[in-house]
């Protein structure tokens, strides 16, 4: 991921653990503190405290009220979050390089000097508690919970993170601040940075920001150890769930154990080589042998193993989610058919190279972020100091098939297994079983910052050119980077479905599903072997195939990437084994109070037959229907040059770049017109219109409200997106955040989102809360907007949007994959190469004014579409 020499190590003589590292690539930097406190060091009765504590941080310090640390580095164009896990809880910030130290100031200070003021302890309960509930909505999290606690009868890590209800609902203002005095200590903390700076000079900065804060005591030490397993243990939860899934926990070594990194091999060898911190690459382990027993054989629509790095021994595990067809018991066999070959036979030397092959692309695709580098750093120093991350590729590559089949001996053994398989206790609902219930119309001050005219304005070196064929190439050359992406998008989303909604979808899927050269397991072999990705995303508008690998092997991939294009072969089998799979899919989606939600939304305010009115997933009718004739007919039809784009970007320069593509895609011709899709304009309704459904075996409502917006290439789109930022994005999800989240306590997530599209998008607010709170959360959204649409925005709302919008431009330009995928939307929207460029001074010029007017044309509470899907009648006000 970077050379040991870049990393600068030091610990202060408060024993705070520092690392930098120079990453050059972007002017962009990423700092952060991790603390060595999680779901690790909580007992009965304050579990989930840990995550509590998190929350609370966030609500400020004597210097930074409450939202005002998102509001500042949100305005200087960054980013932040935080995050508690089992081991640890890490805050960061990620923005452009010159404001870094605004995140040393921040973090400094909320390492000693958070409030914990006791009204916002009471409403972030209810935050918690939402959150919770919006966790137990999800079958599967109750199958987790309930296998990882049967795993460990000792150990705190059988508690999880999010913490007991009970709990929640008593831990005290005391509780937490005693807890976050213990442990928010510069002796048990690490401080990571990474990106475009002088190392010693931050060295200096942050020594000089948190030399003085006073080391602590030593945390308590966790005493308890897991006692060994003396058999299987088996698990059944039965919940209304829309498919069964398996889960298999297996005992596995800590981070530190010499059979740590053996497991880790193991992992990718079952299921692929997984992204390394906050990004990597996407696509892998289709060769694997979970994806070809499982999911290439029609038996499940995701099969995956998961091991990861802990202080403590934790677990390996192994997940199935089935097809309805398939029999329970088969998929389970299967499995331990799998483990015990493991066992039984060392992995061939091949596969192993393919392996470490994957492992080191991830590392290289994770490099390209300084995000992603920092979270490696940090998560390794904190649950293994005395792993060198620089050595641990090395280690991987070294190993041997001995060593793999010594950890399966050791840790995949049937008595080190705990079992668990969530049943169906009732079908998810059909799309005609989804009917209304009731339908009726219805974070600083500015002296710090710098404002939106402070950035020095970002460039894009993008360069064109178009084949005799009409296919568009875009290049954009990056020397420092080792990978290479190829991004193709063809106009052929959902809005090409005509008839027959998810067509457009299943012809995408099928693409790497087998050509006329290589069956669908030999491609992803040889995917696999070049540690590459390729990934197919049908979209509402369009279809992306995006493929990623190592820049020597760009020549490769360019073939498989035009073989899987232009030559699929659309075999019977794979197209009734993704049938299944797609209606496995629709039927998740169905139990998905979230995403139900959305589609009501869409289907309600876009009408039958419109091109944005279906789900991109298809229905079960077209599912159930769609043959290989009109597979292959709408792949001749709609796969053409004519209007497709291809944008290349990383390690290789764009000519040769450009020479590899031509030669592979050169012959590609239009060989008849390509059909027009016709997107019409659609107004909202002429009253408010409110829709409620129900499903069986939730605990948290999701509401859906909105309207059609305007198309991406509106002249408005510019101020109604800043308009949006401010009333539902920007900071802690603006104002509805600010209203419904932190002054009222009522969810975990509320947030506004503009659509971007052909056609009129959709301007959409949603919330999870619990039921006896929607009709405050609706009322409260609607007052939101009503408001918005009034007053003017403030100048501080204003001036911290355009500071967003054009201060985290370097942040979305830093890796290969998103110049490329930036460079397809500037295409294909028609909105100029120097968009980047120009963009600045358009957000600069936009005026409260303005603001308001878009808001006032476009947001209509009175004409809003608002609906409702959560649990059964009996659990609604």
């Amino acid at each position: 991921m970077a050379h040991a020499a870049q990393t600068l190590k030091t610990i202060l003589d408060n024993g705070l653990t520092v690392l930098i590292r120079e990453s050059h690539r972007a002017p962009v930097a990423s700092f952060w503190v991790w603390y060595r406190v999680g779901g690790r060091n909580e007992v009965p009765g304050i579990t989930g405290i840990s995550h509590w504590v998190e929350h609370m941080v966030f609500k400020g310090t004597q210097t930074y009220g409450p939202g005002e640390i998102f509001r500042l580095v949100n305005k200087h164009g960054g980013t932040l979050n935080g995050f508690t896990w089992l081991d640890y809880t890490a805050y960061f910030e990620t923005l452009p390089a010159p404001q870094i130290l605004l995140a040393a100031d921040i973090e400094a200070d909320r390492m000693q000097n958070a409030v914990f003021d006791p009204t916002e302890v009471e409403s972030e309960r209810t935050v918690i508690l939402s959150e919770r509930e919006g966790n137990e909505n999800q079958p599967t999290f109750h199958l987790r919970e309930e296998v990882v606690a049967a795993a460990f009868r000792a150990h705190p890590y059988g508690q999880g993170v999010i913490g007991h209800v009970s709990d929640l609902r008593q831990i005290t203002r005391d509780d937490l601040y005693r807890h976050y005095r213990t442990y928010y200590v510069p002796n048990n903390a690490t401080v990571v940075v990474v990106g475009d700076v002088d190392a010693q000079a931050t060295l200096a900065e942050i020594e000089r920001r948190f030399g003085a804060i006073p080391a602590g005591p030593e945390p308590a030490p966790v005493r308890t150890a897991e006692p060994p397993q003396q058999g299987e243990r088996r698990v059944v939860v039965r919940r209304p769930a829309p498919n069964p899934t398996l889960l298999m926990a297996f005992h596995a070594p800590a981070a530190e154990h010499p059979d740590a990194l053996p497991m880790m091999l193991l992992d990718t060898v079952l299921s692929g080589g997984k992204a390394m911190g906050f990004g990597g690459g996407g696509g892998m382990g289709r060769s694997s042998r979970l994806y070809r027993a499982l999911v290439a054989s029609g038996l499940c629509s995701a099969a995956g193993s998961s091991f990861t790095l802990t202080i403590d021994p934790y677990l390996m595990t192994i997940s199935a989610a089935l097809v309805p067809s398939a029999e329970p018991a088969r998929v389970e066999a299967i499995v331990q058919e799998e483990l015990a070959r493991l066992r039984e036979e060392p992995v061939p030397e091949e596969e192993l190279a393919r392996a470490v092959k994957q492992l080191r692309a991830q590392f290289a695709y994770a490099g390209e972020s300084v995000s992603s580098q920092a979270y490696w750093l940090g998560a390794l120093r904190t649950v293994a100091p005395g792993l060198d991350p620089d050595t641990v590729i090395d280690r991987l590559a070294a190993l041997t098939p001995d060593d793999l089949l010594r950890v399966a001996r050791t840790y995949l053994t049937p008595d080190q297994a705990t079992v668990g398989w969530l049943e169906p206790t009732a079908i998810a609902p059909s799309p005609a079983d989804v009917v209304p219930l009731a339908a009726r119309p219805h974070f600083l001050s500015d002296a710090r910052g710098s404002g939106a005219g402070a950035f020095p304005a970002p460039r894009l070196d993008l360069r064109e050119h178009t084949l005799d064929s009409g296919l568009r190439l875009l290049g954009h050359h990056d020397p420092t980077s080792d990978a290479a992406v190829l991004g193709l998008r063809l106009p052929t989303g959902a809005v090409a479905d005509g008839e027959t909604p998810g067509l457009a979808r299943f012809t995408a899927q099928m693409l790497p599903r087998g050509t006329a050269h290589r069956t669908f397991a030999e491609l992803n072999e040889e995917l696999d072997s070049l540690g590459a990705g390729l990934s197919v995303s049908p979209g509402r508008d369009y279809v992306d195939i995006a493929a990623t690998c190592l820049k020597e092997d760009v020549a490769r991939l360019a073939e498989l990437l035009a073989e899987v294009v232009l030559e699929p072969a659309f075999p019977e089998d794979e197209i009734e084994r993704m049938r299944e799979q797609s209606l496995t899919a629709l039927r998740q989606a169905l139990n998905d109070t979230r995403a139900q939600a959305s589609h009501t939304l869409r289907s309600t305010i876009y009408p039958a037959g419109h091109p944005y009115h279906h789900r991109v997933l298809g229905t079960e009718t077209t599912l159930s229907t769609i043959s290989r004739d009109a597979l292959i007919t709408f792949h001749r039809r709609y796969y053409q040059p004519e209007r497709a784009i291809l944008a290349v970007s990383g390690g290789v320069p764009v000519e040769e770049a450009w020479d590899q593509v031509q030669r592979v895609f050169g012959g590609w011709r239009t060989t008849e017109t390509l059909p027009a899709v016709d997107i019409p304009p659609v107004d909202p309704p002429p009253g408010r219109v409110r829709r409620e459904e129900q499903l069986p075996g939730k605990s948290q409502a999701d509401i859906a409200l909105g309207l059609p917006a305007l198309e991406r290439s509106h002249p408005d789109y510019d101020a109604l997106r800043v308009a949006n930022l401010i009333l539902g994005r920007l900071g802690l999800m603006g104002r509805l955040g600010a209203s419904v989240r932190e002054r009222q306590g009522m969810a975990y997530y509320v947030y506004s989102s503009l659509e971007a599209g052909r056609g009129r998008g959709l301007w959409a607010a949603h919330a999870g809360v619990n039921p006896v709170n929607v009709e405050r959360a609706v009322e409260s959204i609607i007052a939101e907007v009503e408001r918005f649409r009034g007053d003017l925005p403030t100048t501080d709302e204003l001036e911290d949007a355009k500071s967003y919008l054009i201060g985290s431009l370097p942040l979305s330009l830093e890796s290969s994959g998103a110049i490329a995928g930036t460079a397809l939307d500037i295409a294909f929207y028609d909105l100029g190469l120097d968009y980047i460029e120009r963009l600045p001074a358009r957000i600069a010029a936009l005026t409260r004014e303005q603001i308001r007017e878009v808001a006032a044309r476009y947001l209509l509470p009175d004409r809003m579409v608002v609906v409702i899907v959560g649990p059964q009648a009996a659990t609604w006000p």
